[in-house]
Parts: structure tokens; sequence; C-alpha cells
């Protein structure tokens, strides 16, 4: 039967040896826990280099944000599909009014109808005129509408402007994903915007966050967004029923689904 000392003499290299892989994985641990804080830091902005002007209008985004207020001004006279056909609706509405009426007043010239029925068509008509008037006002602003979008739509400048815009809309996703990337890897202090906007990044997967906050910086871009504190500034109104008023508001409204979604996923952490 071994001794103790001989016991002893097994055990304590294996002790040694689990005591060296303990600090060493210790040691690793620290090593990669201070590159994640590191990395964190980066990506949601807190950098210790220069400041990042993200909304600078210079190189190669100043032609496609030319672009793109000028594709804003073609669309300005523009109708969004949606728009469009509630207009159409009015007017259709306020014509069958007016057909109704005529009908009934076609019947009561026709000849001989019952006195009941005479009765009836007269109070149809007295209603029908009541409706005319309160909706012809409303009726004539749409019709004038329609028209000036049709005129509007079969000008060859703008035309020509909106699909400019098209393109230029793509490409300054992709000019704003350059313009992050450079500014992350200079280790760049963001604007308070961008850190207020889109906080520190989520882990495991961080391509949700990196989506957003291109989006966000497309945005500033597309649409003269400078405020220091707001990522997509004052909400939009698509309340004209224009085409460049209504994508913008949809936009905006994308990007702060997005931006609650990372607000939400950085508490739960």
């Amino acid at each position: 039967m071994p001794t103790e000392k001989e016991r002893l003499d097994v055990v304590e290299p294996q002790v040694a040896t689990l005591i060296s892989h303990v600090g060493q994985l210790s040691a690793e641990l620290e090593r990669v826990t201070a590159r994640l804080t590191v990395l964190q830091r980066r990506l949601s902005g807190a950098g210790d280099g220069p400041l990042a002007d993200l909304d600078a209008v210079t190189g190669d985004i100043a032609p496609l944000v030319e672009a793109l207020r000028r594709a804003w001004d073609a669309e300005q006279e523009v109708l969004a599909d949606p728009a469009r056909v509630e207009l159409r609706q009015q007017v259709l509405e306020y014509d069958g009014l007016k057909a109704r009426r005529d009908e009934a007043r076609s019947r009561l010239d026709g000849g001989r109808v019952p006195r009941f029925e005479r009765d009836a068509l007269s109070h149809e008509v007295r209603q029908v005129e009541w409706l005319i008037h309160a909706n012809e006002a409303s009726a004539k602003r749409a019709a004038e509408r329609l028209a000036a979008d049709e005129d509007a739509a079969g000008e060859q400048w703008r035309t020509e402007a909106v699909l400019a815009g098209d393109k230029a809309r793509g490409e300054i996703k992709d000019a704003a994903a350059r313009r992050i990337s450079a500014a992350l890897a200079q280790y760049a202090r963001m604007p308070v915007w961008f850190r207020v906007g889109l906080g520190e990044i989520p882990t495991p997967d961080p391509s949700f966050w990196l989506e957003s906050a291109i989006a966000v910086l497309a945005y500033r871009l597309e649409y003269g967004v400078t405020d220091a504190v707001s990522p997509l500034g004052a909400p939009p109104s698509a309340s004209s029923g224009c085409q460049n008023w209504v994508r913008r508001t949809n936009v905006h409204a994308d990007i702060t689904d997005r931006l609650t979604t990372l607000a939400a996923t950085f508490h739960l952490q």
C-alpha cells in the first residue's frame, strides 16, 4: 500500500498542471473579454479617435445627394398610388351622385308617375342634391389634383429625375456603409445622434445593428437631417399624398421600428 508521501508525489504534479491550465485559461478569458469590450465600444461609437462627421455631404456622396434632391423636387407634384386611388374614388362617388340625381329627374319628367313614387323621387332628388352640394368642393379639388398629377407624370424631366433618384437611393446606402466602416476602423467617436439611436451593439450577431446604422445614415443624407441628437429628426407627414413625402414617411416608420427593436434588445441583454 503506497504511503502518504508516495500518494502526494503522484497528485502534486497533476494539481500543478491543473493550476497552470486554469491560469492560462483565466489569462485568455481576460484577453478575450478586453478585446470584446474594445470591439463593442468601437461599434457603439465610444471611440477615442477624431469625431466622425457622418453627415458631411462630400466626396462620392455629394452627387448622390444632389440627384436625390432633384428627385424630391420632381415628385412634389406626383401622387403616391394610395393617394391617387383615394382621389379617384372621391371623383367617382361625386359623379355617381350626379348620375343618380339626373336619373331621378328623368323619371319625374318622363311622363305619368304614380303620386307615391313621384313623392319618393322628389325626396331622393332633394337628398342627392344636398350631398352633391356638400361634396362639390372636395370633388373639384380632387379632380384638379388628379389633372395636375397626370400632367406632372408626363413631364420628361420629372421621369428622368425620379429614375436617377431611384438609382442614387441604392448607391447612397452603399456609401453610408463605407463611411460607417471607415469611422469604426479609425476608432472614431461617433456623433451623439448615432449613439442615442443605435446604442451598443447587440451580441452575438451585429448584422441587424449594422443594417440599422446604415439605414439611419442613408436617411439623414437623403433628407438633409442635421439634428445633433435625434437620429431621424422631426417625423415627416404623408398628408399631402405626394410620392416623396409618402416614401419618406414609410421609411421613417420602418427605421423607427428598427431602432425600437434595438432598444428592446439592449435592455434584454
